[in-house]
């Protein structure tokens, strides 16, 4: 199964996945994403910073960009 890297971007962070996740498919990888942006939604409420502007970039194994969900659609 292929391996995407998921990377985290707002106004004021940046997280670059270095070890990626096994995901069957590309939907499975936008499972995935939704998952990671609803978690950074989550904890940016807890720490009363609620800014979702910002996105999860994902890459394939080559790091070739196959998707980019803005952080907003975990509010969705």
């Amino acid at each position: 199964m292929p391996r995407y890297f998921f990377n985290v971007r707002g106004d004021d962070f940046e997280e670059t996945d270095m070890v990626g996740r096994v995901c069957a498919s590309d939907v499975g990888a936008l499972q995935t994403a939704l998952s990671i942006a609803g978690s950074v939604v989550r904890r940016r409420l807890e720490r009363e910073t609620f800014c979702i502007s910002g996105d999860v970039e994902v890459e394939d194994e080559g790091h070739r960009v196959v998707l980019t969900l803005p952080l907003r659609a975990a509010s969705y």
